[in-house]
């Protein structure tokens, strides 16, 4: 079946951020004796933003410390929640991926429709402008301005109002990107360029050139 409409994350996806908020996670946590690993930490913060379908006043998946202290299986004691509680949503530096660039040029040879579906604040959108995104994209769904957050299968069905389907969604975050997609019905393709999933036995690739080997091979796309 030919897919007509791609779905994109942007986040890690096309546009990557540093420091990444778990790195700066890390940091706290070793400064209290817990040695984590960023994949633990990703996975564990992953997990937390999984359970919720609605922003907070960033737009964004609200994460509880304490929650992910759970995940990784640490005693939340006052100290350590005070060190960890604070603003997580920005980071200072950003840039477009080497392969995002050559995938929007591949996907828009082939004519087919792009529209970013992305968990973001406000701040994306000038993002999406100053990297030269925008002119390859048909709209730009965010959570920050549609109330609603992946893996919530609402903000799916208000992108496909831009497009049309058969389409597939491509992301970086399997508990917001993939299931999400899966649970609004449509096909999924988790991007793990940090090998954080190499566990798990999904549709995956490591880098958007894969990708297009993916949707070449599996005749999605001509």
């Amino acid at each position: 079946m030919e897919i007509r409409t791609i779905l994109l994350d942007v986040g890690e996806t096309l546009v990557g951020f540093r420091p990444l908020s778990f790195e700066r996670m890390i940091v706290k946590l070793r400064r209290f004796g817990y040695s984590v690993s960023s994949k633990t930490l990703f996975r564990a913060i992953s997990k937390v933003m999984g359970k919720s379908n609605f922003p907070n006043s960033h737009g964004l998946n609200p994460v509880d410390v304490r929650d992910v202290l759970y995940e990784l299986k640490i005693y939340p004691s006052g100290d350590l929640i005070e060190s960890l509680s604070g603003d997580y949503s920005y980071s200072q530096d950003y840039f477009l991926y080497e392969d995002a660039k050559e995938f929007l040029e591949y996907l828009k040879s082939k004519e087919v429709n792009i529209v970013l579906v992305t968990n973001a604040t406000r701040r994306m959108r000038e993002i999406i402008d100053e990297l030269g995104i925008k002119s390859y994209v048909k709209a730009v769904v965010a959570s920050c301005e549609v109330g609603v957050v992946k893996p919530n299968p609402r903000i799916f069905s208000i992108a496909l109002m831009y497009s049309s389907a058969p389409a597939i969604h491509i992301g970086d975050i399997y508990e917001l990107d993939y299931v999400g997609a899966k649970r609004a019905g449509l096909r999924a393709l988790l991007l793990d360029r940090f090998g954080f999933y190499n566990d798990l036995q999904v549709e995956k690739v490591t880098s958007l050139k894969e990708a297009m080997g993916y949707l070449e091979q599996r005749k999605l796309i001509y």
